[in-house]
């Protein structure tokens, strides 16, 4: 009996949710692709379908896996290697798999708990995607630095985190929702930043805002805000 050739893995970047960011070389993966998978969560299944859907092969089966969000890291764990086995099992039977990510593949992304465990010997292929904070800079046509202006990324919003803040020209700032009340009162006391955050960049129902006064509401979870020192 003929050995079957393995398949081989995707992780793609898909970008913050405009179609037409998605790289062509993305494009062509899913389009050759036998299985599609997606993190199985109410913020990322819907909208990374939702952004690849003209570029899905009628005959591809699409696949939701979920990903223990469990406090217990050894439940963390289990439920990655898990996923991981059943994607190999996948590759085994010759099935070329793509991994949708939102943004990046390599930040803040299920699929690099994939690599982790997958076994060396699959053949894989990591395609990069455009950052949020990368097109909502081109979305405002402000560039995020200038000369020997600095920038640092962040996610959260520590005392030490504040005083890095303190010591940048721009200030990225991704999963806003998670301490707009913070940030609020931060810039109500610096009064030494600019304020823009983006919701859902790229997608029909994008929002700009620029008076900080939008984080006393609900915070959408797709946000990222941009702090420039003024």
């Amino acid at each position: 009996m003929e050995d079957i050739k393995k398949g081989k893995l995707s992780g793609i970047g898909i970008g913050p949710g405009d179609p037409e960011l998605i790289t062509l070389k993305a494009v062509k993966a899913i389009q050759n692709a036998d299985v599609i998978y997606v993190p199985k969560s109410p913020e990322q299944s819907s909208t990374a379908l939702a952004i690849v859907k003209s570029y899905i092969p009628e005959n591809a089966v699409i696949e939701h896996l979920e990903f223990s969000m469990a406090k217990d890291i050894n439940t963390r764990i289990t439920s990655r290697k898990n996923n991981s086995e059943y994607i190999a099992q996948k590759l085994d039977a010759g099935k070329n798999s793509v991994f949708l990510t939102l943004g990046d593949p390599m930040l803040y992304s299920t699929y690099s708990y994939v690599l982790e465990y997958l076994d060396k010997s699959y053949t894989t292929e990591t395609i990069p995607g455009i950052y949020s904070f990368a097109a909502i800079s081109s979305i405002l046509s402000e560039p995020l630095c200038k000369g020997s202006e600095n920038l640092v990324v962040l996610s959260s919003f520590t005392n030490t985190d504040i005083q890095l803040i303190n010591s940048m020209n721009t200030v990225v700032l991704m999963k806003v929702s998670s301490f707009s009340n913070e940030l609020y009162n931060f810039l109500s006391e610096s009064g030494e930043f600019s304020f823009t955050m983006i919701s859902n960049a790229g997608k029909e129902n994008q929002t700009i805002h620029n008076h900080i006064d939008i984080l006393k509401s609900p915070i959408p979870y797709f946000s990222t805000a941009i702090l420039k020192k003024l």
